[in-house]
């Protein structure tokens, strides 16, 4: 006999409600992508925070015991540092991001480019596909820094369809162990 056989889950609602509380804050994220691209943002900044505090708390209260407590000091203040930053402008979090994509795509369009004038001299058919590649990257790499939001809205959509997902998924397996239960009390 399967053990989840055996077990009355009694509290088969859980599911639901984290599966409901899931599918709301993906709405909430597609209803307003930017901004909750800066409160999530925000979020990850409060939980720097209060690791690097925590930290730092911690660290000092115990450096007779902690060899080298200086460096942990040293990673507790920087996280409260970076933590401070994200919360009081969510929005350095997109500019980096902006721009290490940015400079990836750049890199990548330049190397595209590049293939395509050496092809285009060994007289290959395909030169034109790779040069049009090549530009489109770049132009893609420029919208990024243009209009760095635009990873944000990507992430936040992203983010959105993941909570509807498995806010899903959750209610599915709600209903699921409620079946089994209603079964084993028969």
């Amino acid at each position: 006999m399967d053990t989840t056989e055996k077990r009355n889950p009694t509290y088969w609602w859980v599911p639901m409600l984290f599966g409901v509380i899931f599918i709301l804050t993906g709405i909430w994220i597609l209803r307003s992508p930017v901004e909750s691209y800066e409160q999530i943002t925000k979020i990850i900044g409060v939980i720097i925070l209060v690791s690097g505090t925590s930290q730092i708390l911690f660290t000092i209260g115990n450096r007779r015991g902690i060899p080298g407590w200086g460096f942990q000091a040293t990673g507790g203040i920087i996280d409260l540092v970076i933590g401070i930053i994200l919360i009081l402008n969510p929005s350095i979090l997109l500019r980096i991001i902006t721009l290490f994509v940015g400079i990836w795509l750049i890199v990548n369009s330049v190397t595209l480019i590049m293939r395509a004038a050496e092809a285009r001299k060994e007289k290959q058919g395909y030169w034109k596909w790779e040069l049009i590649l090549g530009v489109m990257l770049l132009l893609l790499a420029i919208l990024f820094f243009w209009h760095p939001m635009i990873i944000g809205f990507t992430i936040a959509i992203w983010s959105a369809w993941a909570f509807i997902i498995l806010g899903v998924f959750r209610i599915a397996l709600t209903i699921r162990l409620r079946r089994h239960s209603v079964r084993q009390h028969k």
